[in-house]
């Protein structure tokens, strides 16, 4: 994967006459790519006298250099009483000079009077982004930010400049402050030592939490002291570092563009599928191969006790890949089978017919149908389907797949896949939060969505909610589901919905996973599922969290329903499917 450039800005702790002077100065020197410094650097007192800025009072005197700068306010938690004013009036100049931001002063114990301040600039429409200071040297850090950004109503508009604490003697667990949203990671310059050579250099406990760091979309500020003593070394040794991270896979790579996409889960019942979607699904070399070993297991066992040409048929054959594994299957073993594909969609089924016609000889009988109500005089000893979702059972895989082995199955037919369930862990994270939050319609927290998780927090290992078995003899039940699971939360934290999952057998011995614990490695056909809910739910390390899912349908609809219960409640989402529904 080609090196993503980090940016990498500079805090200087020294005064600071004139913002444009130490851009042009130390910051180009040193490499920098922006800086905090402050707005201004008179006291609250003058500013209060004079209700403006006098120009020799301002360290940002100009837009010239707004879009490398953060603009640092005067301290937010001072007793002098008209600190609300003061620091309005610099919020005020910052979007007035276009500043990509300012950064308040670090949360003190005022936490309310804090949050009242912060939120009445955010009110404002011509509001900048505002970079919370959380020093991690403060054990309570993400409590008080938490109690700022749930009074300030979760604002898009406020971020956190997180600075790390240099005093920790091992590398600190991020995963909760992953889930938030960071934008900046300050390092103080007392962090670094020399190596032999006498370069700067991070300690291994500080090293692997920078490189953690790295893998999301933030940037780096160093603090200090002497622009021009050291701070060029630091930021070379920061992007060295992050030229030395590890490469990922082209298939991991290519997934990463859809890191926290939020995107509408499949309806290929309703709607036929483009090609590109198809081709997109077909590139995925690990689930086909788990496919044909699916298969050729199943050949192989039916070989053993029927004394006759073996029918396999593929269902929902979309552009044939699971085609061309079967007769790969039927190759590696020898066995006489017949391989048919059923598709409904009229223009697969065109690619279908040439294949059949160029690649595959003529030796597939491609059949163009439902397989839900279609008949066929030759029934299937092995039936294989890929139509299963995100969550498993999404795409209607149960009822498709009733049908077929009702209409199109011998009474033993085997069914591939045999077994999947549905799991579902308490999620953190403001991103898939904000994003949802931010999707059109009057019900977008009700709305499940198909998502690469990445800047989250999982707050307790993924249970089965539910599962589905196919075969032969079927035995008739409702796919109706109803589910209650309790988690612990493994720290305190905010609860901004569930993440869900699922893993398959497709035969005995041959599976299928993209829950955490057991993924299968670099299979990327599947994101995981993203329930999200109205009001987000504080929790403290060790508390139960209980989620209630329902599977329903009525008619040609079936829905999800959810509730997660703490020492509050979320409240039961997208009830009677009344904002999505996947379409029979």
């Amino acid at each position: 994967m080609p090196f993503k450039r980090i940016s990498i800005g500079a805090e200087p702790l020294q005064t600071v006459d004139d913002a444009d002077a130490f851009v042009a100065g130390d910051m180009v020197r040193e490499g920098a790519d922006f800086a905090i410094l402050p707005i201004i650097r008179c006291d609250e007192e003058e500013v209060m006298g004079w209700g403006h800025f006098e120009p020799e009072d301002l360290v940002i005197k100009s837009a010239d250099n707004s879009y490398c700068l953060l603009g640092a306010t005067s301290s937010w938690d001072s007793d002098y009483k008209y600190t609300e004013t003061v620091v309005g009036i610099q919020a005020e100049y910052a979007g007035y000079t276009g500043l990509k931001g300012v950064v308040t002063s670090a949360i003190g114990n005022k936490v309310p009077a804090f949050g009242r301040l912060l939120y009445s600039i955010l009110a404002k429409e011509s509001s900048p982004k505002v970079y919370v200071r959380v020093c991690l040297s403060d054990e309570n850090a993400w409590q008080k930010w938490n109690r700022v950004r749930v009074m300030c109503n979760h604002s898009p508009q406020l971020q956190v400049l997180l600075e790390l604490d240099p005093s920790t003697e091992k590398a600190v667990d991020m995963k909760q402050w992953m889930a938030e949203p960071v934008h900046v990671v300050v390092l103080p310059e007392s962090m670094f030592t020399k190596n032999a050579g006498g370069y700067p250099v991070l300690p291994r406990q500080h090293q692997a939490t920078v490189a953690a760091w790295m893998d999301y979309d933030i940037a780096f500020a160093i603090q200090t002291t002497d622009a021009g003593s050291g701070l060029g070394n630091r930021i070379r040794y920061l992007r060295h570092l992050g030229q030395s991270q590890p490469e990922r896979s082209v298939q991991n790579s290519a997934s990463d563009e859809y890191r926290d996409i939020l995107q509408a889960p499949l309806q290929p019942l309703m709607d036929h599928l483009e090609s590109a979607t198809y081709e997109t699904f077909e590139q995925d070399e690990p689930k086909y191969a788990h496919y044909e070993e699916a298969m050729v297991r199943a050949i192989g066992d039916v070989a053993a006790r029927v004394k006759r040409r073996i029918v396999l048929m593929v269902v929902g054959a979309g552009r044939g890949p699971l085609v061309s594994r079967a007769l790969r299957a039927a190759r590696r073993l020898e066995a006489d089978v017949c391989v048919i594909a059923l598709e409904k969609n009229p223009n697969a089924m065109v690619e279908l017919q040439r294949k059949n016609a160029t690649l595959w000889l003529n030796k597939v009988e491609v059949i163009y149908g439902d397989m839900r109500n279609k008949q066929s005089a030759e029934k299937a000893d092995i039936l294989v389907s890929e139509l299963l979702g995100s969550f498993g059972d999404n795409e209607l895989s149960p009822e498709c797949l009733d049908g077929a082995l009702k209409n199109l199955a011998t009474k033993d037919c085997v069914c591939i896949p045999r077994r999947y369930t549905a799991y579902v862990a308490p999620l953190s994270s403001s991103m898939l939060f904000r994003r949802a939050r931010e999707h059109t319609g009057s019900f977008k927290l009700e709305t499940p969505y198909v998502v690469n998780i990445h800047a989250a927090h999982i707050l307790d290992d993924a249970q089965p909610v539910w599962e589905f078995r196919h075969g032969r003899p079927a035995i008739p039940t409702s796919n109706e589901r109803t589910s209650s699971t309790v988690f612990t939360a493994r720290s305190g934290s905010i609860v901004h919905g569930l993440a869900g999952f699922f893993d398959a057998e497709l035969y005995p011995g041959v599976e299928l996973s993209i829950c955490p614990a057991t993924h299968t490695p670099d299979m990327h056909s599947w994101f995981p599922m993203y329930f999200p809910i109205q009001r987000p739910l504080t929790v403290d390390a060790g508390a139960e969290i209980s989620v209630h899912m329902w599977r329903r349908s009525l008619g040609a609809k079936t829905w999800y329903e959810w509730c997660i219960d703490t020492s509050d409640s979320s409240g039961i989402h997208n009830v009677n499917g009344h904002e999505f529904w996947i379409g029979q």
